[in-house]
C-alpha cells in the first residue's frame, strides 16, 4: 500500500504552493537477493520503505521563474553497500533539504538557469559492518554530499545554440565512520 497524498494552492497566475505525503518501495535488486556474500546463507531483505513530506512553491513570470521544495525523508529496511562492497540489510536513514530552481531569459535569446539542492542525508541505526566499520546514527551517509549545484548560461537563435556550465558537488564522507573526507570538486563544461 503506496499512499500519496496532495495539497495544491494557486492564489495567482503563476503562483502555486504545494504540501504532499508520499509512502514509496523499493524491492530488492536480483543481485542483492541472489547473490549471497561471505558467511552468509540467506539473503533475507525486506522492500524499502520510504516515507516523505515535501513542502514547495511555484513562482512563474514571463522572463523568470523560481521553484524551492523543502523535503524530509525516513527510509526503513534500507539495503546498503559498505565501503568493502557487502550488502547491509534493515537499515534506517534520515533525509532532509531544500531544492531550488531559478531561470531568467534575457536579452532575447539569453538565459541564466541554476539548481541546486541544501540536504542532510544521516544514518539512523549504528551496526558493525563486515571489515569492522562502523555505521553510527547522526553520522552522515558516505558519498551522500550536502550541497550539489549547477549553473548555466544558455545563449539559442534558430539552428544555434550554446551553453556554459558549471557544476559543484560538496564535499562527503568517503566512509560510514565519517572518518575520511573528500572536499568535493567543480567542473565547467561548454557545448
Amino acid at each position: 500500500f503506496a499512499p500519496r497524498m496532495g495539497l495544491v494552492w494557486r492564489p495567482a497566475d503563476g503562483i502555486a504552493a504545494w504540501f504532499s505525503l508520499a509512502r514509496g518501495f523499493r524491492a530488492p535488486e536480483t543481485t542483492e537477493l541472489y547473490r549471497l556474500q561471505r558467511q552468509q546463507s540467506v539473503a533475507d531483505l525486506d522492500s524499502e520503505r520510504v516515507d516523505a513530506a515535501e513542502l514547495g512553491l511555484r513562482l512563474r513570470g514571463a522572463s523568470a521563474g523560481i521553484d524551492l521544495a523543502a523535503f524530509h525523508m525516513d527510509k526503513r529496511d534500507v539495503i546498503l553497500r559498505d565501503s568493502a562492497g557487502f550488502n547491509i540489510s534493515g537499515g534506517h536513514t534520515s533525509h532532509r533539504g531544500l531544492e531550488y530552481d531559478l531561470d531568467w531569459t534575457f536579452a532575447g535569446d539569453w538565459t541564466l538557469e541554476a539548481a541546486g539542492t541544501f540536504a542532510r542525508h544521516e544514518y539512523d541505526f549504528t551496526a558493525t559492518v563486515e571489515q569492522g566499520e562502523q555505521i553510527t546514527s547522526g553520522n552522515d551517509i558516505d558519498t551522500a554530499p550536502r550541497e550539489l549545484h549547477t549553473l548555466r548560461l544558455q545563449y539559442g537563435v534558430k539552428d544555434l545554440a550554446a551553453e556554459l556550465e558549471w557544476l559543484f558537488v560538496g564535499g562527503y564522507w568517503a566512509n560510514a565512520a565519517n572518518t575520511a573526507r573528500y572536499p568535493g570538486h567543480d567542473l565547467a563544461n561548454l557545448r
